[in-house]
């Protein structure tokens, strides 16, 4: 029973898999920047639920301060829309690894809006549980950005991800902005995910929030200027 049903379930992220990603090819018709970018959807990068709003955001909303946890395939849509939409717009990437930054950079080239930042992974005891984190990510935590790209670091089993509290923390109720979380069908994203809210709630923050499912699930959170964001 068990065996069927996880089949069953499999079927139907895979069916809502195929449906987000001619929705996203849809989106970026006729946009001859996006659609000649050489982007790898799927597996360890975002899914096309993922890509789908990421452009969305960034065509619709245009953020003008964009941080990004995590270097990869997010990185290159969001350097295109940098080029071609967004000039005055900067990008900080938040990365643990030096090497996966050489290699990237001699396959793929960032824009001067944009900044990589290697920060390695520090564990840190959080709820009890040992978390990943990126080491000295508190030096960022006051600066203000629009948008919040959340692909990294590694994940943990209760709590992944928790860079963004640290952010959330010193969150004022004048401030707009969109958080884009990946894996959140991942309890510790999940959890993550809702502990942002709560920090919200308790600053009494304006938002709305939705989660998107194709075969991984990716969370929005979206403060009053942007509330719309949730309904694409």
């Amino acid at each position: 029973m068990y065996k069927q049903k996880k089949v069953q379930s499999d079927i139907k992220k895979q069916s809502l898999e195929l449906e987000w990603a001619h929705i996203y090819h849809d989106s970026i018709r006729g946009r001859e920047f996006l659609e000649k970018l050489p982007l790898y959807i799927g597996r360890w990068a975002g899914n096309y639920t993922f890509f789908y709003i990421l452009n969305r955001v960034l065509t619709d909303y245009k953020p003008s301060r964009i941080i990004e946890f995590g270097l990869g395939e997010s990185t290159k849509m969001i350097t295109a829309h940098l080029k071609k939409e967004l000039p005055d717009s900067t990008h900080l990437v938040v990365e643990q690894n030096q090497d996966w930054l050489n290699h990237f950079s001699s396959r793929f080239t960032l824009t001067k809006n944009t900044e990589v930042k290697i920060l390695p992974l520090k564990k840190i005891i959080h709820e009890e549980e040992e978390v990943n984190t990126y080491g000295g990510i508190d030096q960022l935590s006051k600066n203000k950005y629009d948008l919040f790209v959340i692909d990294g670091p590694f994940g943990s089993k209760f709590n992944s991800r928790i860079d963004i509290l640290e952010f959330m923390k010193n969150a004022q109720s004048s401030d707009q902005f969109i958080i884009i979380m990946d894996d959140c069908h991942r309890k510790g994203e999940y959890r993550t995910f809702m502990n942002v809210c709560k920090m919200l709630d308790k600053k009494g923050i304006v938002y709305a929030k939705n989660t998107f499912r194709g075969n991984k699930t990716v969370g929005v959170i979206a403060t009053e200027q942007y509330k719309w964001v949730v309904s694409i």
